[in-house]
Parts: C-alpha cells; sequence; structure tokens
C-alpha cells in the first residue's frame, strides 16, 4: 500500500523558494559577469515576481 505524502510545510515551502532564488540569482550574476550591476535591479524583482506567481498557482496566497 502506497503513503501519500504530506504536503510541504510553510518553512519548507518558503526554504525551496528562497533557494530557488538563490540559485537563479548566482546563475544570472555568472552569465552576465561584469554588466550584473546593470541588471540586477531589475533581474531580481523579477525573479521575486516568478516567485509569488509560483506560490499563488500552488494556491498560497500573497501578502500584497
Amino acid at each position: 500500500m502506497k503513503t501519500a505524502e504530506r504536503p510541504p510545510s510553510p518553512a519548507e515551502v518558503q526554504a525551496l523558494a528562497r533557494a530557488w532564488y538563490e540559485r537563479q540569482i548566482e546563475l544570472l550574476a555568472k552569465c552576465h559577469g561584469t554588466n550584473w550591476p546593470l541588471y540586477q535591479e531589475w533581474l531580481e524583482s523579477y525573479l521575486k515576481e516568478q516567485v509569488r506567481q509560483r506560490l499563488i498557482a500552488l494556491g498560497w496566497r500573497s501578502k500584497r
């Protein structure tokens, strides 16, 4: 008999989202090299919005 997996706790979801965001920032910083400061603010804003939309799609409520 297969046991159902429990849904992740809010703390686990937050940790996974933060880890994804940090990996993306690290990758984008490497890709942009010395030009990173030119794009950093916009890309960070974009990635934060991506996290927000993904969490909403999973049923999490936005705090906005």
